[in-house]
């Protein structure tokens, strides 16, 4: 049954262009991880890592503003007739992705903090001649544990971001409820 669908019911645009540009910056992210992550060591490949380190660090920023603008406009209700188990899986995609976007920049932050960079410098190189700095107080002695975390969280954005997007594709063309049509692009239902 198709349902009148009302703009309440939608994700607004200020949440709509986060989710969007954080999702080509994942995407982009992913990308650059398994580029770098295959050379040799080398000018290549440091330019390279510092695109990943750019983009990870961007993407930490743009999460705490998503996660900010989340919570000063929380997003629309789910539908009455959502099944709980739906409710339940909604919930936990949400608070996985907050703990991905946020948790891996900062594992890898943290992994940069206390690896070779540490050793000569406060700052870490980013694209285009910037750099950020350091992580302060960390010790050197965490690198592997926040290396490991990172590389745990990468196949859990895996397997987050393949349930997501096959959750979007239920409801835009199985379901074809008032769910499909809560997020922009899909139209409204």
């Amino acid at each position: 049954m198709i349902t009148r669908f009302a703009e309440k019911d939608r994700y607004n645009a200020v949440a709509a262009g986060l989710h969007w540009l954080i999702a080509a910056l994942l995407f982009a992210e992913i990308y650059v991880g398994w580029t770098f992550g295959d050379l040799e060591r080398g000018a290549a490949r440091d330019l390279w890592f510092d695109w990943h380190k750019t983009l990870g660090l961007t993407i930490l920023g743009l999460s705490v503003v998503r996660l900010g603008w989340r919570m000063a406009s929380p997003p629309p209700p789910l539908p009455a007739r959502t099944p709980g188990w739906e409710r339940v899986a909604a919930s936990l995609s949400h608070f996985g992705f907050y703990v991905i976007l946020i948790g891996l920049p900062l594992t890898g932050w943290a992994a940069v903090s206390t690896g070779r960079a540490a050793l000569t410098s406060d700052m870490m190189s980013l694209a285009g001649g910037l750099s950020w700095p350091l992580l302060p107080g960390l010790p050197l002695t965490l690198h592997e544990p926040m290396e490991g975390v990172h590389e745990l969280l990468v196949k859990l954005t895996y397997a987050l971001v393949v349930l997501h997007v096959a959750a979007a594709l239920k409801h835009q063309f199985l379901d074809k409820g008032r769910m499909a049509g809560r997020m922009w692009p899909f139209p409204r239902r």
